[in-house]
């Protein structure tokens, strides 16, 4: 164990093992793909002050206004009766039902 050939051999077949095992194939599952902004979709949100709608994509239960800057555009559902768009029920809820509606 004194033999620093042993020492070095051993470091260095670490060295190698921590270096080739990554490249294996099927060795270390593979990382999920990154998101990619086009595979978000797009539904229409409804301000909660003014009744407007916007079609804006998926990335939160309550969005800001994109003129006001505040947080009252909740995801939108349609009324066919009374043919409007109203604020919808916990994105939960939505997710769900899987019904938005027609396009605004």
């Amino acid at each position: 164990m004194k033999d620093p050939r042993l020492w070095i051999a051993l470091v260095a077949l670490m060295l190698a093992t921590w270096l080739i095992l990554p490249g294996v194939p099927g060795l270390f599952p593979a990382r999920p793909p990154a998101v990619v902004e086009e595979s978000i979709p797009e539904i229409p949100y409804v301000c909660r002050e003014s009744g407007e709608v916007f079609r804006l994509r998926l990335t939160s239960e309550i969005l800001e206004h994109p003129r006001t800057g505040r947080p009252t555009l909740v995801p939108a559902v349609y009324d066919a009766r009374r043919k409007r768009w109203l604020p919808g029920p916990p994105a939960a809820v939505m997710h769900g039902a899987g019904q938005f509606g027609p396009q605004p």
